[in-house]
């Protein structure tokens, strides 16, 4: 049951006040908040049966976790003896500012005396480190076991929360809708620029070139899109405005049905 609506953009700048820190942003680059996993955590939340505040808290907890890992994954991942004094320093404040963005989340939680929710984000942290470490330091086997894998990464902190707040409408799409949303970043990017974070990972496993890897991604958008449009038909009136705002960011991906013809 929808009990409230809470405001994107309000919540946006509650965010960005709780991290700053006038001296770690004189070195260190904030990782961008992501407007998706924003709306759709907003979403989840608004559909659950809980007050306000705790709303609030889950939303602005969850977000300070999802900076905490997007910072640390920004702390480059070289040996200490080929850098700069400055690039260590950089490096260092990295991790701390990750570290700061960890506490934040906690500390809010602590004020609400909510340990289960601190327990929910903690294991989801945990298990999103362990995924990073397959991907990072395992062989993978096939493009379609590094993209569970990166999949697991990018939504496991929403699914998580929605399963803890008993919210199954809106969390059935979330994961399909968020990792189409960042292939198709991904892989736009590597159209335009010829570098992909997501896949430069996984072309330090293979010798498969930037077009295998460009075409496989693009079956795996259209894949995904079917299957976040099958369920949208099942969605219930009161979320209309939640359907019509997915169905528009996937009307807007340049891949889907083109890449289908392409390929016969």
């Amino acid at each position: 049951m929808q009990t409230s609506s809470m405001d994107t953009g309000s919540l946006k700048t509650l965010i960005k006040e709780k991290m700053h820190n006038s001296y770690l942003e004189k070195y260190v680059k904030n990782p961008v908040l992501s407007e998706d996993k924003l709306f759709m955590l907003t979403s989840i939340l608004n559909n659950a049966d809980l007050p306000d505040y705790k709303k609030e808290n889950y939303i602005v907890s969850t977000m300070l976790v999802q900076m905490a890992l997007d910072t640390h994954d920004l702390v480059p991942k070289t040996d200490d003896s080929e850098q700069s004094n400055t690039e260590k320093v950089t490096k260092q404040l990295s991790v701390l500012a990750g570290d700061y963005y960890s506490g934040l989340y906690y500390l809010l939680l602590s004020e609400i005396e909510d340990i289960e929710m601190v327990h929910i984000l903690a294991t989801a942290i945990k298990e999103i480190n362990e995924y990073k470490m397959q991907l990072y330091y395992r062989e993978i086997e096939s493009f379609d076991t590094f993209i569970i894998i990166a999949k697991k990464i990018e939504t496991l902190l929403y699914t998580h929360v929605a399963e803890f707040v008993g919210e199954t409408t809106i969390s059935g799409i979330a994961a399909g809708w968020l990792f189409t949303s960042k292939l198709n970043d991904e892989t736009q990017h590597m159209l335009h620029t010829g570098t992909s974070t997501m896949f430069s990972i996984w072309h330090k496993q293979t010798s498969s070139s930037d077009a295998i890897t460009i075409r496989a991604a693009k079956k795996h958008i259209n894949k995904e899109i079917a299957s976040v449009r099958n369920r949208l038909t099942h969605f219930p009136k009161h979320l209309i405005a939640v359907k019509t705002h997915i169905l528009k960011t996937l009307n807007e991906f340049p891949f889907e049905n083109r890449t289908i013809v392409e390929e016969g």
